[in-house]
């Protein structure tokens, strides 16, 4: 409701702004004169990721542009070693504090605002009130008469790192390399490492990641499925598991630990985000479901089994990565698309994924390419 109420008083605002002050058609910048550009990616860990290959895109097509990212606060992290990124500006969420950014941001004179990724009314606003005199975003945003060029999926099944670079295709900036980019700070190794001989006494020889739950429970394979699967890997390989989980989570993640055989590590977030990253870097498999420590895997080169179940893998699921794979099974069991709109708590889908699918896939993709090395 209260969502609903400040999209219409966005929506007045900016017509008015717009009849006073039309944005100006993107045709009219000069690319030659550009010198400060703001990119929002102001949403979760997943959205984050999907926009850096845009942004790697843009900067080594523009180097001389100085790249300003507006991120989440709990994800900026992700982007604090990056060397693309010039300066990070840290979204505080729908509070008082947005007013102050929006001052903040419009002292920077943007020649351009990018809305890689953000929710409305908020990323808009921000972005009109910036200054800037050129805005690109999506054609899909309810407030996209502010914009000067309106960015729309190419196709039904595009990818989320394709529709970020689009926006950025616009201005002559484009990539062949579409992995996502994780930048870890030299002591986020040690740091797992110390981790990792603190809990185990020494670390197993071979690490495995399990990642059980994600940001709804529609998209949560089963935890009898992740149990059998988690029992299989310590039998078969010996393995050690880290179970990554938030603090909202760490209950379920603890209950799904105390039902395993092997020694296990739960994250329970317990340690920052470039920890944890370390802490999956280090390991040699990541069984996920569909959420963001599975594109941070992905990002970070661990061979990866992505659990899909509503959201179609060709539009979030591993991409050009020879590293990763999945299983899906929605358009099988269920033709309805009421899981997409977080109806469906019977996770159909996702109960349709056999353990023993898992398994093979482990025995014929994974031990093939990765275990040897």
């Amino acid at each position: 409701m209260w969502h609903k109420l400040l999209k219409t008083l966005a929506r007045h605002y900016l017509r008015r702004q717009v009849r006073i002050h039309p944005p100006l058609p993107l045709a009219g910048l000069d690319l030659d004169k550009v010198r400060r550009v703001l990119l929002i990616s102001s949403t979760a860990l997943g959205d984050t990721l999907f926009s850096t290959p845009a942004i790697r895109a843009l900067k080594e097509r523009f180097p001389a542009w100085s790249l300003e990212v507006l991120v989440h606060r709990v994800f900026g992290t992700l982007l604090a070693h990056n060397p693309y990124v010039d300066r990070l500006w840290v979204y505080p969420g729908r509070n008082r504090r947005l007013l102050d950014l929006a001052r903040d941001l419009r002292q920077r004179h943007y020649d351009l605002v990018v809305i890689l990724h953000g929710n409305d009314p908020e990323a808009t606003m921000l972005a009109s009130l910036s200054g800037s005199p050129y805005i690109i975003g999506s054609a899909r945003s309810s407030l996209s008469l502010a914009y000067s060029a309106k960015v729309a999926p190419r196709g039904l099944f595009e990818h989320a790192v394709e529709l970020r670079l689009n926006f950025v295709r616009l201005l002559g900036a484009d990539t062949q390399d579409k992995r996502m980019d994780v930048f870890l700070p030299p002591e986020a190794p040690h740091e797992a490492e110390a981790i990792l001989a603190g809990h185990f006494g020494e670390t197993p020889p071979l690490l495995m990641a399990l990642h059980p739950t994600a940001s709804d429970p529609y998209k949560w394979w089963p935890a009898e499925y992740f149990r059998d699967l988690g029992n299989y890997l310590f039998q078969a390989y010996g393995a050690g598991l880290v179970i990554i989980s938030g603090s909202k989570d760490r209950a379920y993640a603890e209950n799904l630990a105390d039902s395993l055989v092997g020694p296990v590590l739960v994250t329970g977030g317990r340690f920052p985000l470039l920890t944890v990253a370390a802490l999956l870097n280090r390991c040699s498999l990541l069984v996920a479901n569909d959420s963001g420590p599975l594109h941070l895997g992905l990002a970070l080169g661990t061979p990866t089994i992505a659990l899909i179940g509503a959201h179609h893998p060709s539009r979030i699921g591993p991409y050009q990565a020879d590293w990763g794979t999945y299983l899906y099974k929605r358009e099988e069991v269920c033709p309805l698309e009421e899981c997409l709109t977080k109806k469906c708590r019977d996770n159909r889908c996702l109960k349709a994924i056999q353990v023993d699918e898992v398994v093979n896939l482990i025995k014929n993709w994974w031990e093939p390419r990765f275990l040897s090395s």
